[in-house]
């Protein structure tokens, strides 16, 4: 059985994280032209879970895939000037989550926070 917590060292902190995706209709609203998926990062310190930073991706559901960022999409990063292949699941992707979390406010022990993730990965 697979652990639903992983485990994410940054220097001297430890964090633990999880990955869900959650689907949000049917097969008839996939006919009419898309359904979304919401892909959710749950990031907190030991012991400190009810601080926990959420950040949320609200995508189109892919009718044979399900959400692409859970399984990868290639994306085009401007930076870089190529192709990253985004697979949210990756600890890469969670540490930029962490990041930007904490570029926005949020205090691992005092307060939790809720992000929109499509603006972390503009």
């Amino acid at each position: 059985m697979k652990k639903r917590l992983r485990t994410l060292k940054v220097g001297s902190d430890e964090y633990l994280y999880s990955t869900e995706g959650i689907g949000t209709g049917d097969i008839s609203k996939i006919a009419e032209g898309g359904d979304k998926s919401i892909f959710v990062i749950r990031i907190f310190k030991d012991k400190y879970s009810k601080y926990a930073l959420l950040v949320f991706f609200c995508v189109l559901d892919d009718y044979y895939v399900g959400n692409p960022l859970n399984s990868g999409v290639s994306l085009y990063n401007d930076l870089l000037r190529k192709e990253v292949r985004v697979n949210l699941n990756r600890p890469l992707f969670v540490r930029m989550a962490l990041d930007y979390g904490l570029e926005q406010g949020w205090n691992p022990t005092d307060a939790p926070l809720e992000l929109d993730g499509l603006a972390l990965l503009v």
